[in-house]
């Protein structure tokens, strides 16, 4: 009798184990992305944004910039490498930075922040503002430090990642994002612009592949405005974490000391970083931490810089476009093993919803794609720019995870696994998005250079 009771409560908590199983979990869905119908609806998507797609053409470019602090008056929750309270120094200021483009009567605008990403809640906020504001579009990008802070996204499962949501933390940085849009905006002046990229793969290592190939590219736009200012948006693939994961300091890590070395130098009135392909790729960084060692990291990134700005030759500028296209996702994917996902739902009711898009920026023949996610630099080379300068970035206001290439998908690492939310194509899919995107935008006038 007793045996058979036994029997009894091991088949029911089995069966209860197995319930409970299938409940949470599925298998990972690994039907190709051009056999789904959130492709076919991209692609309807970006024919229907390349019929309006409308560049301003005309002969009279203008650069504006500016800067403001968002470092909190009061210990935050630090964001990156897991959960570890609030900052305790702050070792650096943090800072969100702006350069306006006007052209015509269209008015752009880039921002930046010195945080890990672009606080969705923040950019649906300042495009709200928008219809108040000389300012037509933006352009999201963020730098991805980890020893920047959180607070400003609610939610169950976004606040386990960020903190607790601090609406006040949000407002701060609205109110300092409009106030950057509007100085920029009043401070433009008639400006030339010249690009460059430099490879500099020493100071950028695959961290996905041991010793894999990497994107090893710092991507530059110079502008010098018709009062001999000069300023500069670089954009750089290795991840904002030199900083060691024991630090509690808050810090814009080696962006923050980039830019700061930049603007030390007479020749730069102001400079801007932005996240680059930074999805599978780490700063190189020998032996035990230092700040030290990061200001020397980032002077070998500031170096190529300064040594090009005063003598390469600045063009004209006839053409400015910008583009939001929507970028629809599949059903959640976050794999628990191999082949086993949490079941969307749960996905859904622990992250909340998402409204991802793509962006791009362009500047005469010069092309910014602004991607939802961390872009892998192991994607660029599958980019077709037909020939334009084309500079991919992170962190456009809303977050997918890891967005990397299918053949990857497989490798037990936290890209793949616990930040890749939406199955194994995701990251071939924005490629695809991308490329389509390429094809429609307008052809660019020649330029006359200096």
């Amino acid at each position: 009798m007793l045996w058979q009771n036994i029997r009894w409560v091991i088949t029911g908590v089995l069966l209860t184990g197995l319930l409970i199983f299938i409940t949470l979990f599925n298998r990972v869905d690994r039907t190709p992305y051009t056999e789904q119908p959130y492709y076919q609806q991209a692609i309807q998507g970006m024919d229907s944004t390349s019929v309006h797609y409308q560049p301003a053409q005309d002969d009279t470019f203008q650069v504006g910039w500016s800067r403001q602090n968002i470092t909190p008056v009061y210990p935050t929750h630090l964001m990156g490498y897991g959960w570890k309270g609030d900052y305790e120094q702050v070792h650096d200021s943090l800072w969100v930075r702006t350069l306006v483009f006007r052209l015509d009567t269209l008015v752009i605008g880039l921002v930046a922040y010195d945080l890990m990403l672009t606080p969705p809640a923040v950019a649906a906020q300042v495009r709200q503002a928008l219809a108040n504001l000389p300012v037509d579009h933006v352009y999201f990008t963020a730098i991805h430090t980890h020893n920047g802070y959180g607070g400003w996204v609610d939610g169950l499962g976004r606040e386990l990642i960020a903190g607790k949501y601090n609406p006040a933390l949000v407002q701060h940085l609205v109110k300092q994002t409009i106030t950057s849009l509007e100085e920029a905006y009043r401070n433009t002046l008639p400006a030339k612009v010249a690009y460059t990229q430099v490879a500099i793969d020493s100071l950028v290592n695959n961290r996905l592949v041991k010793g894999g190939d990497v994107e090893p590219y710092m991507r530059t736009l110079y502008f010098r405005r018709s009062d001999g200012s000069q300023g500069v948006f670089c954009s750089y693939p290795a991840h904002a974490t030199y900083i060691t994961s024991k630090s509690t300091d808050l810090s814009a890590d080696y962006p923050g000391e980039l830019v700061r070395q930049l603007e030390a130098d007479t020749s730069v009135a102001f400079a801007l970083f932005a996240a680059g392909a930074v999805g599978s790729h780490s700063p190189h960084k020998p032996g035990p931490f230092s700040y030290e060692k990061l200001q020397t990291y980032a002077s070998r990134l500031a170096n190529p810089i300064l040594q090009t700005i005063d003598s390469i030759p600045y063009d004209t500028t006839a053409l400015l476009g910008f583009s939001e296209v929507p970028f629809p996702v599949g059903e959640p994917q976050l794999r628990i093993t191999e082949n086993w996902r949490l079941r969307p739902f749960w996905f859904q009711e622990i992250m909340g919803a998402m409204h991802p898009t793509l962006t791009f920026l362009q500047i005469d023949n010069i092309i910014l794609a602004g991607t939802p996610g961390d872009f892998s630099g192991l994607l660029y080379n599958r980019l077709q720019p037909d020939g334009h300068p084309l500079i991919v970035t992170s962190f456009n206001g809303e977050y997918l995870g890891y967005l990397i290439p299918s053949e990857y998908y497989g490798i037990n690492h936290r890209e793949t696994r616990i930040t890749n939310w939406f199955g194994p194509y995701t990251g071939d899919y924005t490629v695809a998005l991308i490329n389509q995107g390429l094809q429609y935008l307008a052809p660019t006038p020649s330029a006359t250079s200096d």
